[in-house]
């Protein structure tokens, strides 16, 4: 298989899970911009998703607090 690249599943998935579960750790300005300067299509649908998770739990986050008032 000529350009196929083997990647250890297990380990990409370890990654991911480690990356979204804490969102609090993630610069999500940073990752705004790297999103809408992303020329692949592909690549920045995937940045766009991630940074939709990461505010949508940081948004979960707050609105939990004891105290919250809409």
């Amino acid at each position: 298989m000529l350009g196929v690249i083997k990647m250890d599943e297990k380990k990409v998935l370890k990654t991911i899970d480690e990356m979204l579960a804490g969102p609090w750790q993630i610069d999500i300005q940073e990752l705004f911009e790297v999103s809408v300067n992303e020329p692949d299509e592909i690549k920045r649908n995937f940045y766009d998703s991630l940074y939709t998770y990461v505010l949508q739990k940081k948004q979960e986050d707050i609105i939990s607090r004891p105290g919250f008032v809409i």
